[in-house]
């Protein structure tokens, strides 16, 4: 089974990881057995992770982890961020859990022949224009919308938190939807090769936006446009963008406690400014 971190699915690596984990207190030993005995450097990598974080509770020693051995991805890292909670506590192999649960909810009910631009379609239906998930416009400045754990209980969330999770999703279909990081918003795009790029605005109940209309959006707000602008995002740059909110909303709301767990955060990756 360990193997099988090394597998070129994405939803087959996450798969075994999430089972090693939830036995991991019991096969500790085992697993650090397999980390001396494997040939394959990712199996090695990834294993050595996977231990690193199942052992630790602590959300800024999990971030600290993923940028020490370049594994940041979109899973990982907004779980360490989710951990991050002050007020509700969550477990990573919970949570874990919950995304695996839902994932293969939405995946179940993909039939083979679907082209990559139905699948994509499904997915923006499964989410959001079931209702399952929407923007929470209401209580728009609320940590409900930031934490991953809040958001699948209250099914609300902000732009790059639904993006998020419609974009990890993807990721173990294999599907190329990516975050869009428009100033004072944020969508997802689905490049398509030669066909161009399908953009869907999440925080709108995952609606087919056209270039046009996202141009529109920002001359509307004084801002220049540059294509550029609908470029993907890089992991990074989308958990930053998680971080800037959570900052964002803590500052405003004065919540110390969750500002002095992002100074620790910052000490490993610069908080700035959206």
């Amino acid at each position: 089974m360990v193997s099988l971190l090394a597998d070129r699915s994405i939803a087959v690596r996450n798969r075994v990881a999430l089972q090693l984990e939830r036995r991991l207190p019991d096969i500790a030993d085992d697993l650090q057995q397999h980390l001396y005995q494997a040939d394959d450097p990712l199996v090695r990598e990834r294993l050595t992770v996977l231990i690193k974080l199942g052992l630790s509770s602590d959300p800024a020693e999990h971030w600290s982890v993923l940028k020490d051995n370049m594994t940041m991805n979109l899973r990982d890292g907004i779980v360490a961020i989710s951990l991050m909670d002050q007020e509700q506590n969550i477990s990573r192999v919970e949570l874990l859990q919950r995304i695996h649960e839902l994932t293969n909810e939405w995946m179940g009910g993909l039939a083979s022949t679907m082209l990559p631009s139905e699948k994509v379609d499904n997915l923006m239906d499964f989410l959001f224009l079931s209702g399952r998930f929407k923007g929470n416009s209401e209580d728009y400045y609320s940590l409900d919308n930031c934490f991953l754990h809040r958001m699948l209980d209250s099914g609300k969330g902000l732009p790059v938190t639904l993006c998020l999770l419609a974009v990890m999703m993807a990721e173990e279909a294999e599907l190329p939807l990516y975050g869009i990081g428009l100033p004072l918003h944020f969508i997802a795009g689905h490049f398509q090769g030669s066909k161009g790029i399908r953009f869907f605005d999440c925080f709108d109940g995952g609606r087919e936006v056209s270039p046009e209309e996202c141009v529109n959006y920002l001359h509307s707000r004084g801002i220049f446009f540059h294509p550029q602008l609908l470029s993907p995002c890089d992991t990074d740059s989308i958990l930053q963008r998680v971080l800037v909110n959570i900052k964002h909303i803590a500052q405003r709301k004065g919540l110390q406690l969750q500002l002095e767990n992002l100074e620790r955060f910052s000490k490993i990756q610069n908080i700035e400014s959206i």
